[in-house]
């Protein structure tokens, strides 16, 4: 399975317990909605799957980086997540 994590104001957070109720639900659909949309991709040449992490200041200004085993694999899961 794929790897999520989040980082506000550049400290990774649980997306469970941020200590802000609205931060914690807004986080948990950002990681419902991905999990569905690109949770089961892995890549076809070596089977791995994506690290996704979102950061920004707050949950506003969030912006995923995409990583994986190869650039492929990248490219599908960005093209997915757009």
């Amino acid at each position: 399975m794929f790897e999520l994590s989040f980082e506000i104001n550049e400290k990774k957070v649980n997306p469970d317990n941020t200590g802000d109720a609205i931060t914690d639900a807004a986080l948990q659909v950002f990681r419902d909605s991905i999990t569905k949309t690109v949770g089961s991709i892995r890549c076809p040449e070596h089977g791995e799957s994506a690290k996704i992490i979102g950061k920004g200041r707050d949950v506003d200004s969030l912006s995923f980086c995409v990583s994986g085993c190869c650039e492929g694999l990248n490219e599908r899961v960005k093209k997915e997540l757009e």
